[in-house]
Order: structure tokens, then C-alpha cells, then sequence
């Protein structure tokens, strides 16, 4: 014993060596928080690698809009604010490059086309510019300002710069101004996690500690099993920084969902390190807990982590992160439960504390009720819990998903309000992109190309939802022939007046050339605060297109072609990725943990049976949000497959004093109650834990985050109920047959012979069911 002691000892040093590197990489990962909603795909995405295509040839998408009352085309103060933004050095970094890579006025735009050589009236020049650039009231403008690369991982104090800039040379103050844009997107979703785990992190720590305390009785028991929690919440932070990512809104539960997990198993530890103190010596009990409990602990870290691994199945990097980065945390955790628990306990001994404290009379009689309940009406349960996973589960048909704007942030957010005042007073924001391609051996003439850009212009101006259109057609003159001037002339005229402009179009962005090709751009704006339905708005946009690319003949025209890119269809592709991963990742961590069953229970009957309650709460709450027809977000998905895999955890320890119920001679309602006894407490224990540690989360700002907690918690509660109302009424009925076989005079149908409460309480915990015999158990009658 005293080598023991020296070992855990060591152990116990060599963890606490190593906390201040630990420390220092988490605080690091919490410091590297960045979020872009268009960066959730990786650039081997499909729509990703085409929208990174179409900004490497017209500029990046990364952009901040930026407007306030009184920012009109007639300001003179917005030519000083343009000019600080190209000049002032709170723009450049170090090595003197710009952080933007264009800075873009209405004011600006307006005076090249009203100027020579256009020389557009300005009431035509103010017509084409109206929606995009020009308010509908002809005056308030706004400021369009692109981020390099550089640029954006300075943007938060690059936004606050600009803010600064607005104030000092036109006069507004903050609260005034409006900025959008997908620059302001990330960065709202930065500060929404951030504030939500600020500010809610230590009320789910405080909430965990006081669940911990309620279910062991012990202080001392609690903060051992909390200051491990810690531990593992800055080890999970650590592996971020190491394995060379950055904080992202979705990892921001990590941290709290691994001490949650933490907590839980280690309350299961301590009580079976109670219930060796009060069989055996003291000075044993630590040895007999990691003895008792290292198998079951490992089955529910390994299922857990199962269901966490299956994320990284999703095309999406944030998701992918979070189940390696919880897989991972999981595990470690689980490891360092198993060697500092009981080593800890063994170091400075805890006495177990009285058994009426978790399994009085009260206990005993409700546990009595319900098995006698489930004995007389298994059937009707087991009908009614199956309809309502039929009924319910139909609904996940009808699920979708959004990663919109709005489905991030909560209404009166005020990223919503600029949005909303943005797209009133100026134009709608999220912009669809038109490329025309023309190959080198082309057969079209220069005016047959800008013809055709004006029939897509047209087309695209002509779909329901389109706010305005901006293509190289809306920065040139009008052609209207001179009267008098011969045909011949005037033809000659616009020749040269469209190869003049291919110029200035390639400079103003809306023109790309290279040795091979030409390609041209048009933009059409839709709402990013509207319910527009995506996917069908893209298939009007292709209808519109693809006739144009035919000859009269119906031939595609030779050496043109045409793509549609930009925000709307990689966000539209993203909601579609989301979905399949919903179904890939919880398909996936349930043919694993399935098989993990079928191996438990020694049969694939029993094994796939026991996975009705598990899959029980992901058809309810998936099939009632696809009937209620609310989407879902980023955070929504990952639950299916976390849920699946802690949720498992508590049907392994149902389960397994189920059988031993049934080993030692019992019938199936007697070892039901046997099982009910030994870990119903707990598993209502390690739920509520678990409830009370994620509910925090859903007061969080960010909904992707907050729809997670209430999503995991609803979850964990219809599984709970799986597991203590389904479970044992399959267990009663005839599927119980494939669980264990019926020993003669151990008839399934047999009702429990009441007992008094106290003596169901006793018998609990020395071994006995509800007939009276005696259980000869392996391992300790623990909460779990």
C-alpha cells in the first residue's frame, strides 16, 4: 500500500507539472477566436473552390458596408473619410502593405459616370446606381470597403478604426453609423461567442459544483471530482492551440460540455469508491473503485467519444473540429479520471456518507411503483413510446436548415437592426454573381459580348426578389445615335467606344483577362434579412441564364459559358451540407454504438432493442422541429450524435445490474426493480448534472450556441425517460426473453411481490430484488 500511495503521489506531481503549460496553450486558444460563416467549408468545397476562384479574379468577397442618416452623395465629407481610409497609416501593417484592397463611395461612383467621358445626366447615372450604391430616395449612399487576407485577422481593431474614422471626419457617432458585410458578420459572432462564454462559463462551472455536491454529500468528494473537471476543460483548450486552430463559436462549448461529461463520470467513480468504504477497509476502497469502475467508465467515455468522432465525418470545418477536439477531450478526461480519482481518495481518504442519503424509503417505494406499473402495462408503453417515435420521427422529412443571418443572432441584435436599416435606406446586401466566360477561340464580336451581358442584366433584374443589378453594361455611355450620323459610323463609333471601356471595366472590377479567356461579371442583389428561398431562387437565376448561352438554333454558343457564384449559393450549399451531416454523423454513431451493443448484450436482438431508447429522443425532438418546420442551425445538428453517445451511458448501467438481477436467480420484474435501485438515482443524478451545466448556455447571444444547450438538455431528458420508462418496459415484456432467458419459475409476467419501501431500500443495497433472494454480485451496488 504505501507503493500505491508514493505512485499516485507522483502522479498527481507530474499533473500538476505539467498545468502551467496546459494553462498557458488554453489561454492562447482563447485568444485566437475567429469565426467567418463563409469560412465553415473548407476551400475543396465545391461552391467554396468557386467562389475562391471568382475573388481571386475580382477582388474578395470580405467586405464591410458602412452607412449612417446623413451619408448621402452629396456629402463632402465622405471624400475626407475615403481618403483616410487609402492614407492614413492605422491602415497599413507593418510592412507598409493596405489592410483593404479597395474603398468604394457612392459619391465616388456618381462622379465617374456624371463626369467625361461618360457624361451620364445625373438623374440616369443616379437610376443605375439605385439599390446598390444609391438609396431609393436618390441621396444616402454608403461606404464599401474590401479586407485583404492580412486585413481580416486584424479586423477587429481595423472595424474599430473605422468607426473612429467615421466619427472624426464626418461627424457620427457610433451609435449612428450601420455596418454589414461579411467582414461584420465573423466579427459579431467573435464578440456574441466570446460574451457568451464570459459570461455564462462560470455560472454552468458554479451550477456543475452544486449538482456534484448534491449527488455525492461530500464537499471534499465534489471539489476532488470538479478540479478535475477543470483540468479537463483547459486540456480540451490546450489540444486546439496544438493541433494548430483557432477558437470558433461552436468550440466554445467544448470547454463546458467536457466538464460536464467529466463531472458526471466522476460521480459514478466516487460512488463506487463509497460503496467499497463501506464493504470493505477504507484503505482498500480506492483500489476497488478504479477496480469496479474502469470498464463501465471506459464503455461510456468510448461511446461518448464514438458519438462526438462521427462529426468528423462533416464537410464543415467547425463541426469536424469539434468532434476531434471532443473525441480527444473526451478520452483524456476519462484517463485522468480513472488515475487521479481514485488515487486522490486514496491520498486523503473521504467517509462515505450515510445511506439513507441516496436511497431513502421514499426512493425505494417510487422505483417499487413504477416496476409494478411497467410489469402490468408493458405492452401499452412500449405501444405508446413506439408511436410516438413513429409520429414524431416523420417530421425529420420536413427538417432544414439556415445559416443565415438571422438564425444567428437574436432578434433586436443590433447586427440585425444595421442590416435592416442598410437594406431600407440604401440597398439589399447579399450579392449573386454572374460570370460570363469567353474561351480565347470565341466567336463573338466585342458589341455581341456586351449584348449579351445586357440580355443576363436584364434577365436577372426580371426575377421576383432581385433589388437591383449592377454589369458592365451600368458604366457605359448610352448609345443613342447622333441624328444624321451615317450606319456605318455609328457602328464604328460603339466599336471603339466598348474597346475603350474594357479598360476601365477591368479596373473597376467587373472585367478578368487572362492568356486564355476573358470573363465578365454581373451582380444582382436580393435580401439578407428576407425569407428567400435560396435553392429556388438559384434554379430562376439558371433559367434566365441558360437560354441566353443558345444560338437561334437552340446550339450552346461555341467558347461561352456561365457560372453562378457568391454568397447566396456557397450559403445555400453550406445549409445543404448541413443537413447531410445531420443524418451521415448520427447514421455513423449508431452503427458503431449499435455494434457496441450487440457485443454488451451478447446478441444482436438485445443489442439493437437496447438502442430504442437511445435513438428514442433524437426522433422526438428532430421529427417535432421538422413538423414545427423551425431549421436548423450549425449548433442544432451536432446534437444528434452527442446526445446518441452520452445517452448510452446510462442504458450500459441499466443494463448490466439488470442482468446481474437476472444472473443471481431473480425474475425480469424482480431484477428490474434490482436495477431501478441500484442506478436510477444516479442516472437521474448524472442528467440533471448534465441539464444544469448546458441550460446555462441557452441565455447565450449567439443562437447557434443557445439552440445547442436546449437541444443536448431536451435530448438527455427524453433519454432519461427512454431509459427508465421504455427500457425496462421492453425489458418486461417479451423482447426481455432476449436479455437474458427465463429460468423456470422466473416467468417475465410475474408482478413484483410488494414490500415495504424501507425494506426495498435495504435490500438495494445489500444485493436482494424484490423476492428476496440474494444477488451474488461481481461489483458494488454504486449509483451507476
Amino acid at each position: 500500500m504505501p507503493n500505491t500511495k508514493k505512485r499516485y503521489a507522483l502522479l498527481i506531481a507530474y499533473v500538476l507539472v505539467l498545468l502551467p503549460t496546459v494553462l498557458v496553450a488554453a489561454r492562447k486558444t482563447l485568444e485566437s477566436n475567429a469565426n467567418s460563416p463563409l469560412d465553415w467549408v473548407p476551400a475543396s468545397f465545391g461552391p467554396r473552390h468557386e467562389y475562391d476562384r471568382f475573388c481571386e479574379s475580382f477582388g474578395s468577397g470580405d467586405v464591410v458596408v458602412i452607412g449612417w442618416p446623413g451619408c448621402t452623395v452629396d456629402e463632402p465629407r465622405l471624400d475626407l473619410f475615403a481618403d483616410l481610409l487609402r492614407k492614413s497609416a492605422d491602415f497599413y501593417g507593418p510592412d507598409g502593405h493596405w489592410y483593404f484592397d479597395r474603398v468604394i463611395t457612392g459619391r465616388e461612383v456618381l462622379g465617374k459616370l456624371t463626369a467625361p467621358p461618360l457624361g451620364l445626366p445625373r438623374d440616369e447615372a443616379l437610376r443605375r446606381l439605385r439599390g446598390s450604391l444609391v438609396g431609393p430616395d436618390a441621396s444616402t449612399t454608403c461606404v464599401l470597403i474590401g479586407f485583404t487576407p492580412a486585413g481580416l485577422d486584424q479586423r477587429e481593431k481595423l472595424v474599430a478604426r473605422i468607426r473612429e474614422a467615421a466619427t472624426q471626419q464626418c461627424g457620427v457617432s457610433e451609435s449612428e453609423q450601420h455596418l454589414a458585410g461579411p467582414v461584420i458578420d465573423g466579427l459579431s459572432v467573435d464578440r456574441a461567442s466570446r460574451q457568451t462564454l464570459l459570461r455564462l462559463a462560470w455560472l454552468s462551472a458554479a451550477m456543475m459544483f452544486l449538482a456534484c455536491w448534491w449527488s455525492l454529500g461530500s464537499l471534499r468528494a465534489a471539489g476532488v471530482v470538479f478540479g478535475i473537471s477543470l483540468y479537463g476543460q483547459a486540456v480540451s483548450l490546450a489540444l486546439i492551440h496544438y493541433g494548430g486552430e483557432r477558437m470558433n463559436a461552436i468550440l466554445i462549448v467544448l470547454p463546458p460540455l467536457i466538464q460536464i461529461l467529466a463531472v458526471t463520470g466522476g460521480i459514478h467513480l466516487v460512488n463506487y469508491y463509497f460503496e467499497a468504504a463501506r464493504t470493505g477497509p477504507p484503505s482498500e476502497a480506492g483500489k476497488k473503485a478504479l477496480l469496479w469502475g474502469w470498464l463501465p467508465s471506459t464503455l461510456s467515455a468510448a461511446t461518448t467519444a464514438v458519438g462526438l468522432a462521427s462529426l468528423m465525418l462533416s464537410d464543415l470545418t467547425p463541426i469536424r473540429s469539434f468532434g476531434a477536439y471532443g473525441a480527444a477531450g473526451v478520452m483524456i478526461t476519462a484517463g485522468m479520471l480513472l488515475a487521479l480519482v481514485p488515487g486522490a481518495l486514496t491520498l486523503w481518504p473521504i467517509r462515505a456518507p450515510a445511506v439513507v442519503s441516496r436511497h431513502g424509503p421514499q426512493s425505494g417505494g417510487g422505483w417499487q411503483w413504477m416496476t409494478g406499473f411497467l410489469a402490468r402495462r408493458h405492452a401499452a408503453v412500449v405501444a405508446v413510446c413506439l408511436l410516438l417515435m413513429a409520429g414524431l420521427g416523420y417530421g425529420a422529412r420536413f427538417l432544414k436548415t439556415s445559416v443565415r443571418i438571422e438564425t444567428l443572432f437574436a432578434p433586436g441584435a443590433r447586427i440585425l437592426d444595421d442590416y435592416d436599416w442598410l437594406e431600407e435606406h440604401v440597398g439589399l446586401l447579399v450579392p449573386i454573381e454572374v460570370t460570363l466566360r469567353c474561351e480565347k477561340d470565341c466567336s463573338l464580336s466585342v458589341r455581341e459580348r456586351f449584348l449579351l451581358l445586357w440580355r443576363i442584366q436584364q434577365g436577372l433584374a426580371s426575377i421576383e426578389g432581385v433589388g437591383s443589378v449592377l454589369s458592365p453594361m451600368s458604366f457605359l455611355p448610352d448609345f443613342h445615335a447622333p441624328a444624321g450620323l451615317p450606319a456605318a459610323a455609328y457602328d464604328l463609333w460603339i466599336d471603339q467606344v466598348l474597346a475603350f471601356s474594357r479598360e476601365q471595366l477591368a479596373s473597376g472590377g467587373y472585367l478578368h483577362r487572362d492568356p486564355h479567356s476573358e470573363q465578365w461579371r454581373v451582380t444582382a442583389y436580393v435580401s439578407a434579412r428576407k425569407d428567400v428561398d435560396y435553392g429556388a431562387f438559384l434554379d430562376r437565376v439558371r433559367d434566365q441564364v441558360v437560354p441566353l448561352l443558345r444560338d437561334a438554333s437552340g446550339s450552346p454558343l461555341p467558347g461561352v459559358s456561365a457560372a453562378c457564384t457568391g454568397v447566396m449559393p456557397l450559403v445555400h450549399a453550406i445549409q445543404h451540407q448541413l443537413l447531410d451531416n445531420l443524418f451521415s454523423s448520427f447514421l455513423a454513431a449508431f452503427v458503431v454504438i449499435a455494434a457496441v451493443m450487440t457485443l454488451a448484450q451478447a446478441g444482436l436482438v438485445a443489442g439493437l432493442a437496447a438502442m430504442l431508447p437511445n435513438i428514442f429522443p433524437a426522433l422526438l425532438m428532430f421529427g417535432w422541429l421538422g413538423w414545427m418546420d423551425a431549421p436548423m442551425d450549425i449548433g442544432s445538428v451536432m446534437t444528434a450524435s452527442i446526445a446518441l453517445g452520452i445517452a448510452v451511458d446510462d442504458t450500459l448501467h441499466y443494463l448490466t445490474f439488470f442482468r446481474r438481477g437476472m444472473d443471481s436467480g431473480m425474475n425480469r420484474p424482480d431484477a428490474v426493480a434490482f436495477a431501478y435501485g441500484h442506478c436510477g438515482r444516479a442516472m437521474i443524478q448524472t442528467s440533471v448534472t448534465c441539464g444544469l451545466g448546458l441550460i446555462v448556455f441557452s441565455a447565450g447571444d449567439f443562437l447557434p450556441t443557445s439552440r445547442f444547450a436546449w437541444l443536448m438538455v431536451a435530448q438527455l431528458a427524453a433519454a432519461l425517460a427512454g431509459d427508465l420508462v421504455l427500457m425496462p418496459a421492453l425489458l418486461l415484456g417479451p423482447m426481455g426473453r432476449f436479455f437474458h432467458s427465463d429460468t423456470p419459475g422466473t416467468e417475465a409476467s410475474a408482478v413484483p411481490r410488494p414490500k415495504s419501501a424501507a425494506a426495498f431500500a435495504e435490500d438495494s443495497l445489500s444485493g436482494r430484488g424484490y423476492g428476496g433472494t440474494t444477488a451474488q454480485q461481481t461489483a458494488p451496488a454504486a449509483n451507476g
